[in-house]
């Protein structure tokens, strides 16, 4: 074959990644193979529906994380404009959550850019030839209803495949997710399930994801019972061990699909007629709605581990003061996308929220007495939350180091003024020996500190980011399956 052949027959690959790094690395690797070829790049929804029209592609990679949305939008459009076109999602998003998610939305195949080089050359090859493509790991997870949707694609000119969407109040109803970390909570989970249910489906697409932190009890039965009985509505998600309270919210987000998402305890303290309070919120612009309690119900060394938490919260993460970060608010589709970007081994949800946006609402709810057992937080998780808040999302501890080193060095740099000056006027006062050593001492050392300090900062920051342990691990999961 000679090389004007070998050009003619190669797939033209379309890119559409928003990182550039991303695309030259995937463009490099895709460039290598004798029957693949780049032919173009883009960055967002606009420039790849451009470069669709203009360059004919055999196949689309697209990451599902753009830069302002997911890519949902962009591949429905696709298939609506170009039926034929097959959709390749390549995303850092775990597939257990986000393939399905992807093949709903259009595409034909979805892989992890973590995944092996022949990995990813394999589902191109396979979409590019008018095949799906998942991992076997995905495979398990995926119901066979969004797997045939998805394989069979419609000729040009024919409709597009049905919507698969279960039955709501009306044609303008909006799709609600629910997220419940559930830990040990058998007593209560399944009544308050079934409430959220019958009190909110009249009004809201809904989707109730219930994450199980490993409880010791019968929690994550009564979760598959749950699963079982609503199928349509009820995610279950079982982690592998447990890994706290925030990372299995982290793993509920992860698999909330709704344009809005509302996070509560398993307790039955936030009564489940109070979920409308925030959505109707939150639906008036804001990113995120905190529920302010009327009356909290909490134990007074609750609570005074909540005043704690907030005057610590004020400082380290630049907290409006008169805002209360309660377990009870409301998320749009927009802070939840935000938030999940997150992937580091220690979540504290409050401070993604808040280094992602301000625009913050608050509505004021009821919060009734917990009708079994006892809180879960022991003075030793509150302390281990507290210390994660301030170490892995602020600087505030190394801040506090330099100034105090900065204090030590003025004040060494002081005493060794005022050694000099009773040096050099011998009728003040004569320095001995010990006086200038102390004040080299207390300069050297203070400027050490603040050095170190300075070090600090920076190794902290790369810290921050280079944090790779796992921040949930699933063991099971058991994903709704809409009606048609």
């Amino acid at each position: 074959m000679t090389e004007q052949e070998s050009k003619t027959t190669k797939k033209k690959v379309l890119v559409v990644d928003d990182h550039s790094v991303v695309r030259m690395g995937l463009a490099q690797l895709i460039n290598r193979e004798d029957d693949l070829a780049v032919c173009g790049e883009a960055e967002d929804e606009k420039g790849a529906l451009e470069a669709v029209q203009e360059l004919q592609p055999d196949v689309a990679v697209v990451d599902w994380s753009l830069k302002t949305r997911d890519a949902s939008e962009l591949i429905s459009t696709l298939r609506q404009d170009y039926p034929r076109l097959p959709v390749l999602v390549l995303s850092m998003h775990d597939e257990l959550f986000y393939a399905e998610r992807a093949l709903r939305a259009g595409a034909n195949g979805y892989v992890m850019k973590q995944a092996a080089t022949g990995s990813v050359i394999e589902a191109i090859r396979r979409v590019a030839s008018g095949q799906s493509y998942l991992s076997e790991r995905a495979a398990h997870v995926v119901n066979g209803e969004t797997r045939k949707w998805a394989q069979e694609r419609p000729a040009p000119g024919a409709a597009d495949h049905p919507p698969l969407s279960q039955p709501h109040a009306g044609e303008d109803a909006i799709t609600v997710s629910i997220v419940i970390p559930v830990y040990n909570s058998e007593a209560t989970i399944e009544n308050l399930c079934n409430l959220l249910i019958k009190e909110l489906r009249p009004f809201y697409r809904l989707q109730v994801v219930l994450v199980d932190d490993a409880s010791t009890d019968q929690s994550a039965a009564a979760c598959r019972r749950l699963h079982e009985r609503h199928p349509e509505v009820v995610d279950c998600v079982i982690l592998s061990r447990n890994f706290g309270e925030h990372n299995a919210v982290m793993a509920g987000l992860n698999c909330a699909e709704g344009d809005y998402c509302v996070i509560m305890d398993d307790d039955f303290q936030n009564p489940p007629s109070e979920v409308r309070a925030l959505v109707e919120e939150i639906k008036k612009g804001h990113d995120v709605v905190y529920a302010r309690y009327e009356s909290k119900e909490h134990s007074s060394f609750r609570n005074l581990g909540s005043r704690l938490h907030n005057w610590m919260a004020i400082r380290a993460l630049g907290k409006p003061a008169d805002l209360y970060l309660s377990s009870f608010k409301a998320l749009s589709r927009f802070a939840v996308q935000e938030v999940v970007r997150y992937t580091g081994p220690a979540p504290y949800l409050d401070a993604i929220i808040l280094r992602a946006t301000r625009k913050i609402g608050v509505v004021t709810t009821r919060h009734v007495p917990r009708s079994h057992g006892r809180s879960g937080y022991t003075l030793g998780k509150l302390v281990s939350l507290w210390g994660n808040m301030i170490v892995s999302f602020s600087l505030y501890p190394l801040r506090l180091l330099n100034l105090f080193g900065l204090i030590m060095t003025a004040a060494g740099a002081s005493y060794g003024l005022y050694t000099l000056v009773a040096w050099a006027a011998p009728s003040i006062k004569d320095p001995d020996a010990y006086h200038a050593l102390n004040a080299a001492n207390w300069f050297f050392r203070g400027l050490v500190l603040l050095a170190v300090g300075i070090v600090g900062e920076y190794v902290g920051r790369i810290y921050m980011h280079l944090t790779r342990d796992p921040q949930f691990i699933v063991r099971h999961i058991l994903r709704h399956q809409p009606r048609k």
